[in-house]
């Protein structure tokens, strides 16, 4: 198998063909007892080796980091006595012949059998798919399975009852990697989840979903139509994306450590885990903004404020609920509200009677069966 490295002082990450490999050699490495972390872009980004409008080419789910050091040595080493060849990234213009001691091929040009991946300017931005997900959600693409679990670690002492009633979800001890039956089982709900919404999509009328956005968006001082983010690099403010193909859009908001054009950047390149794609329930869950991609996103509106958080709420609640893709409430102090009232006060679900009958119908049925 050829698998592609990137390398900075503090990690080393080892980049598989696809989810499923990635989970074999994660597996593998950590059967035999080398060490295996789970990637984050955060250090390539520190380090500007991740190009501009690149960065949804960083899918988690394929890649993984074999820390750095004699720790990285074994487990390259290992990979590489087990018949796999080692190829930097092509993010790396300059390598080195060596990583920690273990030989790394430069790659020249895309290999043979692979195919081209995705790129556009949207908004001003050059925007780039990847292998497995391309700038256009789809349902092949939407739950990709992956059984490293996404949730905050957590141990049996404190709650031994949950830890046992859920522990045939995982094949580890420690409830970090899922069992292919639940990844299916997951996999199911989300697909019939999806279902449903794109039967609940196709059931909107576009000039009510038009007049209800300008309604909003007229509402809204300041507000104006986006067309090159680079002018909106570190500017705080509220935002509205708007995915015409869907009726549907989505408010935000964000301060200036952030601004809008990355944080709008975070949603095209961001993905949901299989375990996050459904919240709170299969039948009730709003497909997150997360889940969808860069080119479904065609057009913007933008107002810059300093106290967007407190303009968030009142712009989402101008929106007719089911034209919005929001899964929460808006607000600066939403987290604390939940920890003071529950979770599920400030939820937003999705009501799906509205959606076609035979599509709804064929969804639900989907479900009932899961």
């Amino acid at each position: 198998m050829e698998l592609e490295i990137t390398a900075t002082p503090r990690e080393t990450l080892v980049w598989a063909p696809s989810t499923e490999h990635a989970a074999q050699l994660r597996r593998e490495l950590t059967d035999s007892g080398y060490l295996v972390l789970d990637a984050d872009p955060w250090e390539l980004n520190q380090q500007s080796i991740i190009p501009e409008g690149e960065h949804l080419e960083f899918d988690p789910a394929r890649i993984f980091n074999v820390d750095i050091g004699a720790d990285a040595n074994a487990s390259l080493q290992m990979l590489v006595d087990s018949g796999h060849v080692l190829f930097w990234h092509r993010w790396h213009p300059r390598p080195a012949r060596k990583i920690w001691g273990v030989a790394v091929s430069s790659q020249r040009g895309r290999r043979a059998g692979t195919s081209p991946v995705e790129s556009a300017v949207h908004f001003g931005l050059k925007v780039r798919g990847s292998r497995e997900l391309g700038l256009r959600m789809s349902r092949e693409t939407y739950a990709r399975i992956n059984k490293r679990s996404s949730l905050q670690r957590w141990y049996r002492e404190e709650d031994p009852y949950l830890w046992d009633a859920i522990d045939d979800r995982y094949e580890d001890p420690d409830h970090r990697i899922y069992t292919d039956a639940w990844c299916s089982f997951l996999q199911e709900l989300a697909l019939a989840n999806y279902d449903l919404n794109m039967a609940h999509f196709a059931s909107l009328d576009t000039a009510e979903f038009d007049a209800a956005l300008q309604a909003a968006i007229t509402s809204q001082p300041g507000m104006t139509e986006v067309t090159d983010l680079t002018k909106w690099d570190g500017v705080p403010g509220l935002y509205v994306m708007v995915l015409d193909e869907y009726r549907q859009a989505y408010v935000g908001a964000t301060n200036a450590s952030v601004g809008v054009m990355k944080r709008i950047k975070q949603h095209w390149t961001g993905a949901k885990p299989l375990d996050r794609l459904i919240w709170p329930d299969p039948r009730t869950s709003i497909l997150s903004i997360d889940s969808f991609r860069a080119l479904d996103t065609t057009r913007i509106f933008a107002a810059r404020t300093s106290r967007s958080f407190d303009g968030e709420n009142p712009l989402l609640d101008l929106f007719p609920p089911q034209f919005m893709l929001n899964r929460i409430m808006g607000g600066r102090d939403v987290v604390k509200l939940a920890g003071l009232v529950g979770v599920d006060q400030v939820i937003r679900t999705r009501v799906f009677d509205a959606a076609a009958p035979d599509q709804q119908t064929e969804a639900a049925s989907n479900l009932s069966q899961a």
